[in-house]
C-alpha cells in the first residue's frame, strides 16, 4: 500500500509540473488568468512534495498538518472538478482524494 501511495504522490507532482508548464503554452502573456493557472499547478506540486516529506520524516505534527492540507486540497479539487468539468480536473481530484484518505493511515 505504501508503494501505491508513493506512486500516486509522484503522479500528482508530475500532473502539477505538466499543468504549470502548460501555463506558458496556453497564455501568450502574463495576466491574472495565467498566474492562477500556473499557481494551481504549483499547488499540486507542493501538496505532493509535502506528503513525501511527511512520509519520510514521520513527525506527528507534520502528519496532522498534512491531513489538514490534504483536506483543503480535496475540497478545492472537488470545486474545480465541479466548475470546469474537464478530464484532468477529475484525475487531480482522484489523486488528491486518495492521498487524503491514505493520510489517515499515517496517524
Amino acid at each position: 500500500m505504501k508503494k501505491l501511495v508513493r506512486i500516486v504522490i509522484y503522479t500528482l507532482i508530475i500532473l502539477g509540473i505538466i499543468h504549470s508548464t502548460f501555463a506558458f503554452v496556453r497564455f501568450s502573456s502574463i495576466n491574472a488568468d495565467s498566474i492562477w493557472f500556473f499557481g494551481a499547478g504549483l499547488t499540486y506540486i507542493f501538496i505532493g512534495l509535502y506528503n513525501l516529506s511527511v512520509r519520510k520524516l514521520k513527525i506527528k505534527a507534520f502528519t496532522y498538518m498534512a491531513l489538514f492540507l490534504n483536506f483543503i486540497g480535496t475540497v478545492f479539487s472537488i470545486a474545480i472538478a465541479y466548475i470546469l468539468k474537464e478530464p484532468q480536473t477529475y484525475v487531480a481530484f482522484i489523486l488528491v482524494a486518495f492521498i487524503f484518505k491514505s493520510s489517515f493511515r499515517d496517524l
